[in-house]
């Protein structure tokens, strides 16, 4: 009966072993990455820095060809499947529509409410949605500081799609993947594209063709995202933004401890802005058509004080 005790035992303990280690590799990268202090001890805008002024001006000569391209949902509860799901809207947006007579015309205004936050709508994640341990970025206690109104005059600069389908021939990615550093460097290598500082980073999976294909699923559960330490390769080219079809973040969680791996060394370490739940479907084919993969491509998010990110529609142009 001991032996057998033992035996039983022993996987268990093995498998803890395993999963601290994870967890220490985790913190090693979160601490590697923090960016506390680095533009001062007051900076709200984290690596937004990264964008200058010259690499705006250089932005703001891609466009050849005068497209655009939206990489954003409608937010109306009937445009998409998307927006009836069960699983990935667990907040409906509301829309009311009114009218009303004034000075012998009759106006037509509107109401809306939307919990943009979540697996639905496309949207830009502030620095004060989440903290670790109650310390949001640059050591800051509060989140009163770091609100979406630090971007209000938008967010602009050269766009970089990584199409992980393309780069591997499929459709789509199966969910649960954990997109790794190799295959950003694969995709640069095959593609001639170049991730450099200030740059927005946009990475496709294929979410939402795998939803067209083989319907709904939930999300919460199995989802294509980045392993956290390509974080790492994202530090050191310095990029402004990272955006995905997903929540960047993928499912199951590599750490017990670490739901959202990603969004916690992004937003709180780096300061990083996060665009998640982007529609890349007409990105993707754009690209491929022109065979170009980077672009200009502009963010404006609404400009409330102390919101903790906001809808948005992303615009590319070619």
């Amino acid at each position: 009966m001991k032996k057998i005790k033992l035996i039983l035992l022993l996987p268990l303990f093995v498998f803890s072993q395993d999963f601290s280690n994870e967890k220490k590799e985790f913190d090693k990268i979160y601490e590697n990455l923090n960016n506390a202090g680095k533009w001062g001890d007051n900076d709200v805008k984290g690596t937004i820095n990264y964008i200058s002024n010259e690499k705006i001006i250089s932005a703001l000569k891609m466009p050849k060809y005068g497209d655009k391209v939206s990489l954003s949902f409608n937010l109306s509860n009937d445009s998409t499947t998307i927006n009836k799901s069960e699983y990935d809207n667990i907040s409906k947006f509301e829309h009311i529509l009114s009218y009303f007579d004034f000075r012998g015309y009759n106006w037509a205004i509107d109401d809306f409410k939307i919990a943009y936050h979540g697996f639905t709508y496309s949207h830009i994640d502030a620095l004060n949605h989440l903290s670790n341990n109650n310390i949001f970025y640059n050591n800051n206690k509060s989140p009163e500081n770091l609100g979406i109104e630090n971007y209000l005059e938008g967010i602009v600069s050269k766009g970089v799609l990584i199409d992980i389908p393309l780069l591997k021939n499929k459709k789509f990615i199966k969910s649960g993947y954990k997109i790794s550093i190799k295959d950003i460097l694969d995709f640069e290598k095959k593609f001639n594209v170049k991730i450099e500082k200030g740059d927005i980073l946009i990475i496709r999976t294929g979410r939402w063709k795998e939803k067209e294909i083989n319907g709904d699923w939930n999300f919460t559960e199995t989802s294509v995202g980045l392993h956290y330490n390509v974080m790492t390769l994202l530090g050191e080219r310095e990029i402004s933004v990272l955006g995905s079809d997903g929540t960047n973040d993928s499912n199951p969680p590599l750490i017990k401890e670490e739901g959202s791996p990603v969004h916690k060394i992004a937003l709180v370490a780096m300061g990083m802005p996060l665009l998640d739940n982007l529609n890349l479907e007409q990105l993707s084919k754009k690209c491929s058509e022109l065979n170009q993969w980077e672009f200009l491509l502009s963010i404006q998010p609404l400009n409330f004080e102390g919101g903790t990110g906001s809808p948005i529609n992303a615009i590319a142009l070619f």
